[in-house]
């Protein structure tokens, strides 16, 4: 594997990507950034990632509040009314004699005798009733959480991370995505221009050849050709419009801009070199980052199941009010029986001895879960390696294609112009001339298609290493 990435960088740090851009016109025309840009405003998903990021920020902040005291004030009104019932038995009582010395020596000790008593049994109901009033303020402030609560808050911030980077992956995927249906704007442009020349080509062709038939100069058969050129030309023109219209009805999905004025959109393709190096690789994608800040999270979390098993702390304080108004006991009325300021300071603490194994449960299903994560990173770096290798070829040979498309454009062009010389002395027939022209149309429409391939492919490059940014563009 280290033998491998080292491959990677090599081959990635030796890369000068020619990307083969597109040069914007000045008019009214849309730029590339402009249609991500609104692409990432409108999209949905991105919109929801966004969100889950805020959700996932808002839980790490409640869970770190957990140390700020809190202040609560309740009060509580009742009509109450009931019965006492006492029901005692009798009991006796001996008090013992006390003998009181004197102050003057030659008195004698003055002794009272000690008694019985006797308290005699109670059998009775007594009725009250009153209003009844509870208020008070209590402040609670927890201390320690047997590092539950640290630890929740580290998982949560390793979360936030992973979210990012996939949110990150996200915005890659939609720019690549953008950026290949603008470089078919470019390629439908040229593909326009390609046709319309060759469409005129054939309707002057097809006016010389019905003169020429007209005057027995070449056959039915001969003339016949041209027609069929120019229906093979018509169909391609019919398959242009299909596509010119799915493709700006795409981008209108994606972007929420009007067609109307995505049909403005004037984009030339020409090579924009671009030396692009980097020390990156497919180990540096944010699907892989996302993996490993999951596998922390968990790790946390993990170590805040543990804690369970310390006791918590916390503090109190309350300051409260307890009075029973207009009421009546046994026959005898009241105003007010009342307590106030009654006050409490102390500390509490709570050990969860034995929880019914629920902790050792959890901790159990958060190392599955570590475990799953981890045979996720596994499988998703072979493939990201698959894909990283895959791309850094595909770029290579299609870089290599479009140099050898350019050189059949150019040859089949000369071809043609040789062609058409000597259709015109009459030393080929028609046939050579419409097969020259079609090799000519099919190998230019075949470069542009190279080139917007080859710039696919170098945004996947970059994609595939993470790299992918609207300023890579």
């Amino acid at each position: 594997m280290i033998k491998m990435k080292k491959q990677a960088l090599v081959v990635w740090s030796l890369l000068v990507l020619p990307l083969f851009g597109l040069a914007q016109t000045e008019s009214d025309s849309l730029s590339l950034q402009a249609l991500v840009y609104k692409a990432m405003h409108k999209n949905t998903g991105l919109k929801n990632a966004q969100l889950e990021i805020e959700k996932s920020e808002k839980t790490k902040s409640q869970i770190n509040n957990t140390f700020l005291p809190t202040l609560e004030a309740d009060g509580k009104f009742a009509y109450t009314a009931g019965k006492f019932n006492i029901d005692t038995q009798s009991a006796s009582l001996e008090f013992p004699g006390i003998s009181l010395p004197t102050s003057i020596p030659a008195l004698p000790v003055f002794t009272i005798p000690g008694f019985p008593v006797t308290i005699p049994a109670i059998d009775q109901t007594l009725d009250f009733d009153g209003n009844l009033w509870i208020a008070g303020i209590t402040a609670k402030w927890t201390i320690f959480t047997g590092f539950k609560a640290s630890n929740l808050s580290k998982a949560m911030t390793h979360k936030i991370e992973a979210q990012k980077h996939m949110f990150t992956q996200e915005e890659a995927d939609l720019i690549s995505e953008i950026a290949a249906l603008y470089d078919k704007i470019a390629l439908l442009a040229q593909t326009q221009n390609v046709l319309d020349i060759q469409s005129k080509r054939l309707e002057k062709e097809n006016e010389t050849a019905t003169k020429a038939l007209g005057l027995g100069l070449i056959t039915k058969h001969e003339y016949q050709k041209i027609e069929i050129a120019q229906l093979n030309i018509a169909s391609k023109i019919l398959e242009f419009e299909g596509a010119k219209e799915l493709l700006y009805l795409k981008l209108h999905q994606l972007t929420g801009v009007e067609i109307a004025e995505l049909e403005t959109i004037e984009v030339d393709i020409e090579i924009r070199l671009e030396s692009e190096t980097s020390n990156k690789s497919f180990l540096d994608r944010p699907e892989l980052l996302a993996l490993d800040e999951s596998v922390l999270a968990s790790e946390f979390k993990y170590k805040s199941e543990i804690s369970g098993y310390l006791p918590k702390v916390q503090a109190f304080a309350s300051h409260q009010y307890l009075g029973l108004t207009n009421g009546q006991a046994a026959g005898f009325g009241f105003n007010e029986i009342s307590g106030y300021p009654l006050n409490m300071v102390g500390v509490g603490m709570k050990w969860e001895i034995f929880d019914g194994f629920h902790t050792r449960d959890e901790r159990q299903k958060i190392k599955i879960e570590m475990q799953q994560t981890q045979n996720r990173k596994e499988e998703v770096t072979e493939l990201l390696e698959l894909n990283y290798r895959n791309c850094v070829s595909q770029y290579a040979n299609l870089t290599a294609q479009t140099e050898l498309k350019a050189k059949q454009m150019e040859s089949s062009k000369e071809s043609l112009e040789i062609s058409y010389k000597e259709y015109k002395n009459g030393l080929v027939d028609v046939s050579d001339y419409l097969e020259a022209q079609s090799e000519y149309t099919t190998t230019t429409l075949e470069y542009y298609k190279t080139v917007c391939d080859q710039r696919n492919s170098a945004l996947e490059l970059l994609k595939a290493t993470g790299s992918l940014q609207i300023e890579k563009l």
